[in-house]
């Protein structure tokens, strides 16, 4: 590894686990928990999105103490495979093939996030997505149910919001500094 490489992602883990912890805190239905993973894929590519989502799940779980992130960390690896895949077919070279792009990953994440959530907690997990569940429930929609819509609704916003964040971040970097990180004129589309 370079040392470029070993300076960003211990800077990707502080950005998943900042904007996780304001999530958490404030009860959002947003995670934002993978923005540094989806910005180390674009930047650098799958292995190391691999391992800034692995650590930050590994790193979240014995900062709160809390096991549940732990159980969530095939879907951080498998939005760090996602990323990855649409950072090399330029997924974000316009706001709306990001947008378009985060909508696809909400629906993956959605997808294996919510039987970790019903079957090993009962629903109660992250804040936003608790909050959305017990509503739902109120409704009368039955529990399986109300954790698949709500964990739907959150991950289809929070991964839209997470790859419009990382595609202005994307936008935004001088090209001297997108020099540094080849992969980047692939993720916005400009080779």
């Amino acid at each position: 590894m370079t040392p470029r490489l070993l300076a960003l992602i211990p800077l990707a883990v502080g950005i998943n686990l900042a904007l996780g912890q304001l999530a958490a805190a404030t009860a959002l239905p947003l995670f934002l928990d993978t923005v540094g993973t989806v910005l180390v894929a674009c930047l650098t590519g799958l292995v190391p999105a691999v391992i800034t989502g692995a650590v930050s799940q590994v790193v979240m779980t014995v900062v709160s103490g809390n096991a549940t992130w732990l159980a969530f960390l095939p879907v951080q690896l498998a939005i760090a495979a996602y990323a990855a895949l649409a950072a090399r077919y330029g997924m974000f070279g316009s706001t709306t093939r990001a947008a378009l792009a985060g909508l696809g990953l909400g629906l993956a994440a959605a997808t294996l996030s919510w039987p970790i959530s019903y079957l090993a907690f009962g629903g109660v997990t992250a804040g936003g997505v608790t909050v959305v569940t017990t509503v739902l429930t109120g409704m009368g929609v039955p529990l399986k149910w109300a954790v698949y819509a709500a964990s739907l609704s959150n991950d289809l916003l929070d991964k839209t919001v997470t790859f419009l964040l990382v595609r202005a971040v994307l936008a935004g970097l001088p090209r001297r500094a997108a020099a540094r990180f080849p992969p980047v004129e692939r993720a916005l589309g400009r080779t």
